[in-house]
């Protein structure tokens, strides 16, 4: 078969994999079980799947089947006024979801500002105000001014810049909200304001907050924020080190002069701060840096040894051979999905036994199987089309996973996918 008619054929199968995905999710929706009619919703709207009828299931029993009917007629742009009667909803669940998605969508004025200011439910208007701030909706947030609330007069306080910088009172906020109180109080963000966060990152205690404030830096100019955040990554506290770590590289990306102190990372008796080492040398492709990424090999924590795998993957490494070995036949999936993924990288490895295991173990993760596919068909392993073609034509296997087993037979013999399908050749 040439290309063409190949992806010709990988659309139409897509297709027919998807429909029948949507033929389920049909079913799901008939069921007797809350529990999978709320899934069954979730799983439409994740899909960018349109229900019919969908403002039917705004009577359904199940709460959690109401909320997510309204987050599925939100996304596809509904009858503004048929996601308004959800308001009027018993559940304070429902008309939280209900607030939230409204001004998500863009469907917020005054009149429904008063209508949630006047709600029984902390919960709803909370939801309704956090939105509002969200979208930066001033004017409407002002209806809220005098609530009941702590917690709400506290959101609007952080929005307004009127809150103190208390550790105590920052702590009980969201980390946006955290970061909101924060900006608007400090007001220009210049070295004098960077200077201030640095005193409180000294003084604070409590570790959450302290990484807040860390990440804080970020929106500052460069030239502020890149020499604090160099001078908090050699910090004896890891969540701060972590954090700064983390913040210069959304700043930066990946600097080779921080090689010295991401290697310092890897050898912390701190697994989070070896993992992020770990993670920022792969990042940086130094050749320079193989030994200390072997040494990564030993470490005691999977999350380690995978990054560590992938990244010797990326530069080549052929010698890393003997741990992907090991790793495939392992009972972490993490590992074997680093190890799948430098397959993919290195090519030449010969591990068509522990693919076949893993295509063909159902208790495998997902991700992992389907690596495992892809790892099949970029090597061309035909010994493995058997794994694949009960893959492809089991209707209950997860879809995803049977459209990668059908790429990857598409790439070793397009004319046996053909064949199951029915199509001409």
């Amino acid at each position: 078969m040439n290309p063409k008619d190949i992806r010709k054929m990988l659309q139409a199968i897509e297709e027919e994999i998807f429909s029948r995905a949507e033929m389920n999710v049909k079913d799901m929706l008939e069921s007797p079980s809350a529990y999978v009619r709320a899934r069954a919703i979730k799983s439409a709207v994740e899909r960018d799947m349109k229900i019919e009828n969908i403002e039917s299931f705004l009577d359904d029993p199940s709460p959690d089947v109401r909320k997510n009917a309204v987050s599925s007629m939100a996304k596809f742009g509904e009858d503004r006024d048929s996601i308004l009667k959800a308001l009027d909803d018993p559940s304070d669940l429902v008309r939280s979801a209900t607030a939230k998605e409204l001004v998500e969508f863009g469907y917020e004025d005054e009149e429904l500002a008063r209508k949630i200011a006047a709600d029984p439910s902390k919960k709803v208007r909370k939801t309704f105000v956090i939105s509002l701030a969200e979208a930066g909706e001033s004017e409407l947030l002002q209806e809220f001014n005098g609530d009941p609330s702590t917690d709400v007069r506290r959101i609007l306080s952080a929005y307004n810049g009127e809150l103190q910088l208390d550790e105590e009172v920052l702590s009980s906020l969201s980390g946006k909200f955290q970061k909101l109180a924060i900006h608007s109080r400090l007001g220009k963000l210049d070295s004098t304001s960077s200077e201030k966060l640095l005193g409180l990152i000294k003084d604070f205690r409590i570790s959450k907050t302290k990484q807040i404030l860390v990440e804080s830096l970020e929106p500052f100019p460069e030239e502020v924020s890149v020499p604090a955040l160099r001078k908090l990554v050699e910090s004896e506290d890891s969540n701060v080190a972590i954090t700064a770590l983390k913040t210069y590289r959304k700043i930066k990306g990946y600097d080779v002069s921080l090689l010295q102190a991401a290697e310092r990372f890897m050898d912390s008796d701190d697994e989070e701060m070896r993992f992020v080492g770990a993670q920022y040398v792969k990042g940086l492709l130094e050749p320079s840096a193989v030994d200390i990424l072997r040494e990564g090999l030993n470490d005691p924590s999977d999350r380690v040894r995978a990054i560590c795998i992938e990244a010797l993957a990326n530069l080549m490494d052929n010698s890393i051979s003997d741990v992907i070995d090991e790793s495939l036949k392992s009972t972490s999936s993490r590992l074997k999905k680093a190890s799948l993924r430098a397959v993919k990288k290195l090519k030449t490895l010969d591990v068509g036994d522990h693919v076949s295991r893993i295509l063909s173990n159902r208790k495998e993760e997902l991700q992992t199987r389907i690596l495992a596919s892809s790892v099949t068909g970029l090597l061309k392993l035909d010994g493995l089309l058997p794994c694949l073609e009960e893959i492809v034509v089991d209707a209950s296997s997860e879809s995803r996973l049977r459209l990668s087993s059908a790429r990857a037979m598409a790439r070793i013999n397009p004319s046996r996918l053909a064949d199951l399908f029915g199509f001409t050749v």
